[in-house]
């Protein structure tokens, strides 16, 4: 590696380490998803530390040896995934798939402790107790294994972040939910060392160790990350801590409780009227469960009318009417003396951004423009 790319990944890693202090111990911005985030920067360093140190011994203890420094390719993608999925709530869905792979990886970086115990205590070293061939090959196996986890990492981030902005679409009325572009760019700015590490895995697997340029480039990889994407991510202290609680379980929208229940032009109707009459769309946090507890019909009835007779999902639908509520507002107010906030907050809108996104997708401009007009 060269001198400038040495300097560069080092700045990046105490950066990273900085970062991951912050999410661990900052009381501003404490959450389990950013202490989750804080020990996934923390495993990225550890595992560059075990690959780019520039000495070869602590004393006499060797470091350039398999195990010799703690073990945490396995807590990588864990950390990674576990993020993903609190940050959207899928946490316990994957509990089991969790637990397991924690259990293995604190088994796995145990080995370290090990090696250390058998050096002080015998003078030996685990590649010198077990050989090096047998060492190398279980190294290699974990390495397999490891890259296997973080490909299904990925699956199950893609897969479930998608689900979410479905979710969110049929069941909040905030535009907010919907804006996790920052997420997708978590996900995606590990790609490429992904991809990378998978190449150099296989170069190993079918030409055998030897010197590349590769491991630089991966690393490189990881430093944009650290210097990119962990500041971004740090702004988004808990994403979801004004997501109001369900009223009802999460299931019943996706469950067959209400298998025969079609939705007919009497039903779409009903609902069109009940919202016009209570105008429900003024909560700035209505969702689809607080609107179906009002009606008395179930969630899914009301997504299927929505939906099919609509051509809306229930966000969209929602916004639809704050937006003719907003119009109004703007209509009579031949003055000017309301300020567009003002207005947003009066037709239900949560915050700016909400208001003029749903304007842009009604309309095709922004309010200030339709004032204009």
């Amino acid at each position: 590696m060269s001198d400038v790319g040495n300097v560069i990944l080092w700045a990046a890693l105490i950066q990273g380490l900085l970062l991951a202090l912050l999410y661990i111990f900052s009381k501003t911005h404490s959450s389990f998803a950013n202490t989750l985030l804080g020990f996934f920067l923390l495993s990225i360093i550890l595992e560059a530390l075990t690959t780019i140190l520039p000495f070869r011994y602590i004393g006499s203890y060797p470091v350039d040896t398999y195990f010799s420094l703690l073990e945490v390719k396995l807590f990588i993608p864990l950390f990674f995934i576990h993020y993903v999925l609190e940050k959207i709530g899928k946490s316990a869905k994957y509990r089991k798939f969790l637990k397991y792979n924690y259990i293995l990886a604190t088994a796995i970086g145990a080995l370290t402790i090990l090696n250390i115990f058998l050096f002080f205590m015998h003078s030996v070293t685990l590649e010198a107790a077990f050989g090096p061939m047998a060492v190398e090959n279980f190294h290699l196996a974990q390495q397999l294994y490891a890259f296997a986890i973080l490909v299904a990492a990925f699956t199950i981030a893609i897969t479930e972040t998608r689900a979410f902005r479905k979710l969110a679409q049929n069941e909040y009325s905030d535009y907010k939910m919907l804006q996790i572009n920052w997420l997708w760019q978590f996900i995606f700015m590990l790609v490429p060392a992904t991809l990378l590490w998978g190449i150099e895995i296989a170069r190993i697997l079918f030409i055998g160790p030897s010197e590349t340029n590769l491991e630089m480039i991966i690393w490189g990889f990881v430093a944009l990350f650290f210097y990119f994407l962990s500041y971004k991510a740090y702004q988004h202290a808990n994403l979801f801590d004004q997501i109001p609680h369900r009223i009802v379980p999460e299931n019943e929208v996706l469950s067959n409780e209400f298998p025969f229940q079609k939705c007919d032009a009497f039903q779409s109707e009903a609902i069109h009227k009940f919202m016009v009459e209570t105008e429900l769309f003024l909560n700035q946090d209505l969702t689809l469960h607080h609107f179906a507890k009002a009606i008395n019909m179930s969630p899914r009835l009301i997504s299927t009318c929505i939906n099919t007779n609509f051509g809306n999902n229930f966000n969209e639908w929602v916004n639809g009417f704050r937006v003719e509520k907003a119009i109004k507002l703007i209509e009579t107010d031949t003055k000017n003396q309301l300020s567009l906030e003002g207005i947003g907050t009066a037709a239900g809108f949560k915050s700016r951004s909400t208001m003029y996104s749903a304007f842009q997708k009604k309309l095709g401009h922004s309010p200030g423009q339709y004032r204009k007009l």
